[in-house]
């Protein structure tokens, strides 16, 4: 990955949005609410997946397999390209945008109890397309299966095997720089909290999605805990119930960044991919 440039007086990752004078309001925000986890919505979507895995068997007759969580990832990516007030970001009680979708998530490299886990940290740009993102996706998931340690695994045990007092030290310090220039491009091309979102796909364990808090450390204002698949009752507007395959995204979302009538749009908007995938060709 090639080292960005940083602006003068600005930051690496994103680009400092100055706020017109209607929006006073929302600018006081950041030193109302200092901290992510006082900042937040949460949204609760249950999304009807049929199409999606209907799409999932068309592809595999055409020989080109594509995954439920490939299909949700693209999805994310679309959808921040086209809502960009969600891939913004509040550091040092100022509003920053980015130029990249940089999704995160966990991979597990054994099923087990004890098994152990990497991050797996994906920058997408604007002309990354569906096949880009399922490449990338693909590759770096298989590296982290295969057991090859990532610089985030390297940067974290190297930080974990200084004395707490130096730690707790160094942690402070970076917290500092972080507030108003960002901090050493060595630690933050690791750092897996630095993303647009953050994912987890708790369906393929065979778990329902709880909500998940938002890290203050870093600028991850989206966290997205996914569900299984499963069958559920709905109800359409004519009040018929019907059973249909669904899954529950849980959705977490720092106000401070777009308020929650914009979530909310964004969220219906994310139900329209799911109800048409082939849109999903067209990240």
């Amino acid at each position: 990955m090639n080292k960005p440039k940083r602006k003068y007086g600005g930051r690496r990752d994103g680009v400092l949005i100055n706020r017109p004078a209607s929006d006073d309001l929302n600018a006081l925000f950041p030193f109302i609410m200092k901290g992510r986890n006082e900042s937040v919505v949460y949204f609760s979507e249950v999304i009807d997946v049929e199409n999606l895995l209907a799409y999932i068997e068309a592809k595999k007759l055409e020989g080109k397999d594509v995954s439920f969580f490939e299909l949700v990832t693209i999805a994310v990516v679309k959808l921040l390209r086209e809502r960009p007030q969600l891939n913004r970001f509040i550091k040092g009680r100022r509003l920053y945008q980015r130029d990249t979708v940089d999704v995160n998530f966990v991979a597990k490299r054994q099923f087990l109890d004890d098994g152990a886990e990497t991050n797996v940290c994906l920058r997408f740009k604007d002309n990354d397309g569906y096949e880009d993102i399922i490449r990338k996706m693909r590759g770096d998931i298989s590296s982290a299966k295969e057991g090859e340690q990532g610089g985030d695994d390297k940067a974290i045990s190297a930080l974990m095997s200084l004395p707490r007092l130096v730690l707790m030290t160094l942690l402070k310090m970076l917290t500092a720089m972080d507030f108003y220039r960002g901090i050493p491009w060595a630690l933050e091309s690791v750092d897996p909290l630095r993303c647009s979102v953050f994912l987890a796909n708790l369906g393929s364990i065979g778990i329902d999605a709880p909500y998940h808090h938002l890290f203050e450390w870093g600028t991850c204002s989206i966290f997205v805990c996914i569900g299984r698949i499963k069958k559920m009752p709905y109800v359409d507007d004519e009040g018929n119930i019907t059973v249909k395959t669904m899954v529950e995204f849980k959705i977490t979302l720092d106000e401070r960044i777009a308020d929650g009538f914009y979530g909310a749009k964004s969220m219906g908007l994310l139900r329209t991919y799911f109800k048409d995938p082939s849109l999903l060709e067209t990240v």
